[in-house]
């Protein structure tokens, strides 16, 4: 899978922008009003990259870039940001508010269609948000704080984030991620972790999901909703992808024998489940692996189906016709209807875990656990509840006739190693 888009014609570094912040800040001098720094950044680049073309697509973007630079103002900076994000510096402001309307601007500026030799694409973009003086002082932390905005929309689908400190601190750490999550891979900072999947009601274990951990050893273990989104954003989630694949499947090779020929699932986030790439990674791994494709799972969520139906549909079809199982995860939090629900490519489905969690104190989760259940068995799908964490929740899945079921009742996530010594000893007894 490919991992870099072509470098645009006329973009900036970080540092021209840092430059271009402190000439705006040197020009206000004593004057109170105040100075924004907007961040737009394009989601989904490869997709367009890949459904238009790259001279189609390079133009649409040339399109994009010259209807963002209308919503400048005389003594206003704007630039395009390397390849897939672009910066306002906005000037002479009198609150946020108005910074606001900036980002709406830009907003509906870039939901309309772009067009290039007949073909026509929709993008869709978000923006951070950061002030001067009220958030920040200096070009370097108002850059930091619109990046952090941005992070923080992304996680949140929002269209737009005003920079708030307390939602960054939750943020912070991915701030100064970017580069070295880049070298996390070479240096074997991240590794997989499996959490073992039994059958209900016997507790037969039949597989394990591979769960990515990043231990930096400066300063400890990274969330993966962290630094998985921050992959996802800044393009770094193919590397990622070919990693966890790779190394699944060559752990399933490696485990010994008594481990015997259990399965093992990999998550894919919604830009690689529109990639056709993904199958050609999924088809050479598992040849040099010398493992059978259908050992495999792609965990994709409910939400990630939705952001290209027809491509996801195709690549799915595509994965399935090698024999990779499909399970949609998190199912009950998302959007997707029951109608597309029919058509997706799927073997199972899995129950979010705020639901199985709380199905002993709140019996409104319980229903929905007892209906997601149901559903899936009409549509011919497994059901696995994620979040088991007790017995009497694991009896009260069997009872409705749940198949599998994940969680600490059974194990935390475990290196390989560790793994292997949990699985002989549950099934010693």
């Amino acid at each position: 899978m490919s991992t870099a888009l072509p470098q645009p014609a006329g973009s900036i570094g970080y540092t021209d922008c840092l430059e271009a912040i402190h000439g705006r800040l040197a020009a206000r001098g004593s004057r109170l009003f105040g100075i924004a720094v907007l961040v737009v950044y394009v989601h989904q680049l490869e997709r367009l990259y890949a459904s238009a073309g790259h001279a189609a697509a390079d133009r649409m973007l040339d399109e994009l870039r010259n209807r963002l630079s209308q919503v400048a103002k005389p003594g206003d900076y704007f630039a395009r940001l390397g390849d897939r994000k672009f910066v306002f510096v906005l000037s002479n402001l009198r609150n946020e508010g108005h910074a606001m309307l900036a980002a709406n601007k830009a907003l509906r500026t870039g939901a309309e269609p772009l067009h290039a030799g007949g073909e026509q694409a929709n993008v869709r973009l978000s923006v951070g948000i950061a002030m001067f003086p009220g958030h920040a002082r200096s070009p370097e932390a108002l850059m930091q704080c619109a990046e952090t905005a941005l992070l923080q929309a992304w996680k949140t689908s929002q269209p737009m984030v005003v920079y708030a400190p307390r939602e960054a601190e939750a943020l912070a750490a991915g701030w100064d991620l970017e580069t070295q999550l880049g070298n996390a891979l070479e240096k074997g900072d991240l590794v997989l972790a499996y959490q073992p999947k039994l059958s209900l009601p016997d507790l037969r274990v039949t597989g394990a999901e591979a769960l990515m951990r990043w231990n930096r050893p400066d300063a400890g273990n990274v969330p993966p909703e962290i630094f998985i989104d921050l992959a996802e954003m800044t393009g770094q989630i193919d590397p990622l992808t070919r990693f966890a694949v790779h190394r699944a499947l060559r752990q399933l090779a490696e485990w010994p024998k008594s481990v015997g020929q259990i399965g093992v699932a990999v998550n894919v986030t919604p830009s690689i489940i529109c990639n056709p790439e993904l199958v050609d990674l999924i088809r050479n791994a598992a040849g040099l692996w010398s493992v059978d494709p259908s050992r495999l799972t792609v965990e994709v969520t409910e939400n990630a189906l939705m952001v290209d139906r027809e491509r996801s549909h195709q690549v799915l079809t595509a994965i399935r016709e090698l024999g990779v199982r499909v399970s949609i995860d998190d199912f009950g939090t998302g959007y997707s209807s029951l109608s597309y629900l029919k058509q997706v490519p799927a073997d199972e489905l899995k129950v979010d875990r705020s639901f199985v969690m709380n199905m002993q104190s709140d019996k409104a989760d319980r229903k929905i656990v007892e209906q997601v259940v149901t559903l899936g068995h009409s549509f011919g799908l497994e059901v696995v509840a994620e979040g088991v964490e007790n017995e009497t929740v694991a009896q009260a899945l069997a009872s409705m006739g749940c198949d599998y079921a994940q969680g600490f009742l059974f194990s935390q996530p475990l290196p390989p190693d560790e793994f292997t010594a949990w699985l002989q000893a549950w099934r010693s007894g």
